[in-house]
């Protein structure tokens, strides 16, 4: 026995010594247990003769830890009692027997006590055997904090897939209480079922045993809860290994991912929503479309055989009124060319085509036609960059471009002033510069003028859907080009495209 006499401890290392229980039916051995714990530095709080005295000292006195004798007298003995306590509690224990059966050592591995010592105590033993016990308690602890504090769920099972440990996200997420789950099969706890099929999948944490890795699952399977409720899940499980690097068990993280599926439903739902929405959008768009041409070409038809056979038409007002619905038919002729344009652009079937092009034969034929539809109004010049230069664009698109640009000047420029287009040429790319002395853009309206179907607030009775400059907009981004623009009311307007010649693509100068 070491005397008091033996031990250097100072006050302070005293105080801050564990608090201990102390359960043991015989009276002689619980006062000698008392004396030597005391001379090692330790605190006694208390002493038991039985498991239900145990039990009720220790709810009452919250000792650090418990000396449990296994055999004792009455209807609790020390293992059912050191399981209470554990349960309730969380109070580590370590138990004392003069039995070393093999009966009695299963039955006291059932509630992983954090310690076996043989009676008669060996003081130096009963002390290693005290600090390795509070040393592991307090690893455990601090474990189970981190454990109990993650935002997912958290199993731990051993190698027979027993469950060892869950934190509350998991009790919550089961509808499983750790105390009715501890030492279960984890199959009875955590069941699981492939969303397609209804049928049980296998376990992670039997994968990953068997597989001695981390094991991931997909998303297409639910748990269902101990009240046989489905919840979406997401999870991994991944092996462990004792310091030996033995496989001890599995540690299962799951999280809830409802919501997630939730806004993936929604999301599918928009996107059919979306998809048939343009569906009908191109639909409408090419029946309008032919159900309009029919009647325009017999309009359009019928004009020229009234100017071609009618002498009357030829003076008076018929001429006038011929003129005018050839005019409008050439209009709503334009008006289902960009409105098929921009459904196009829409539904990502606009494709940029590009062709070798020769610029100033390009540009010189380009300008003709538009001298053809300006008149005299429009100021039209081509700058060449040398003779035989050569680049790939897309023909229709750069058309389209150039048309839309001018026309959009035209309209809204008085027919006395003039309206300035420059096409010119340099090394690596081509600019379209579009200049008019109009009427201006609103600042208001100038962040939106590229959208479809947006008209300058100013633009008053002057006719336009609104499509031409987001159809451009469209068609200089395919080319990989830029738009921009400066306006001032009462002043006018430049437009100024700049399309890049691509670098596989451009032919050097002759």
């Amino acid at each position: 026995m070491i005397m008091i006499s033996e031990i250097c401890l100072s006050e302070t290392d005293i105080a801050t010594m564990a608090r201990i229980l102390v359960v043991e039916d015989e009276r002689i051995i619980a006062l000698n247990l008392k004396e030597n714990l005391e001379a090692l530095g330790y605190g006694v709080v208390g002493i038991a003769a039985s498991g239900e005295k145990a039990v009720k000292k220790a709810l009452a006195l919250h000792p650090d830890l418990v000396l449990m004798d296994i055999w004792l007298q009455g209807d609790m003995d020390g293992i059912c009692a050191a399981q209470q306590i554990w349960d309730e509690l969380q109070i580590p224990v370590i138990y004392l027997t003069g039995h070393s059966d093999k009966i009695t050592l299963e039955r006291a591995k059932v509630t992983a006590p954090f310690g076996y010592i043989l009676k008669p105590v060996n003081e130096r033993q009963l002390s290693v055997a005290i600090e390795i016990a509070l040393q592991r308690y307090e690893r455990e602890q601090f474990l189970s904090a981190v454990l109990r504090g993650i935002g997912d769920g958290v199993v731990l099972v051993d190698k027979d897939c027993r469950i060892q440990f869950m934190n509350r996200v998991a009790e919550t997420l089961t509808e499983w209480q750790f105390t009715d789950a501890k030492n279960r099969e984890l199959t009875d706890v955590f069941k699981l079922i492939d969303v397609q099929s209804q049928q049980p999948v296998n376990n992670p944490v039997t994968l990953a045993l068997e597989q001695d890795k981390i094991v991931y699952l997909t998303d297409d399977i639910v748990l269902i809860t101990k009240t046989g409720q489905p919840l979406p899940i997401a999870n991994s499980a991944a092996p462990i290994r004792d310091k030996q690097g033995n496989l001890a068990g599995v540690v299962l993280v799951f999280q809830d991912i409802s919501d997630r599926k939730q806004a993936e439903a929604a999301l599918r739902q928009q996107l059919e929503k979306e998809q048939q929405l343009n569906q009908f959008q191109r639909q409408f768009i090419h029946t309008v479309s032919h159900e309009y041409r029919t009647p325009l070409s017999i309009i359009q038809a019928s004009t020229f055989l009234i100017e071609a056979n009618g002498s009357s038409v030829q003076s008076g007002n018929n001429l006038v009124n011929c003129q005018r619905i050839k005019q409008a038919v050439k209009y709503m002729v334009g008006l289902l060319e960009d409105v098929l344009t921009f459904g196009q652009a829409e539904a990502g079937q606009l494709i940029l085509d590009p062709v070798p092009l020769d610029l100033n034969l390009f540009c010189q034929q380009l300008i003709e036609e538009y001298r053809l539809i300006a008149g005299e109004q429009a100021e039209i010049k081509w700058i060449s960059c040398g003779k035989g230069q050569m680049a790939y664009l897309d023909k229709k698109l750069l058309q389209l471009i150039v048309r839309n640009v001018l026309t959009n000047a035209l309209k809204y420029s008085s027919e006395k002033s003039p309206v300035y287009l420059t096409l010119s040429c340099e090394t690596d790319r081509l600019k379209v510069e579009v200049k008019d002395n109009g009427i201006g853009i609103p600042p208001e309206d100038q962040p939106h003028i590229f959208n479809p179907f947006r008209r300058a607030s100013n633009a008053g009775t002057i006719r336009g859907s609104g499509m031409g400059l987001a159809i451009v907009k469209k068609a200089v981004d395919l080319h990989g080009g830029t738009i921009a623009f400066e306006s001032a009311l009462g002043v006018g307007t430049t437009f100024t495209v700049t399309l890049p010649f691509p670098k596989t693509h451009v032919c050097p100068l002759l």
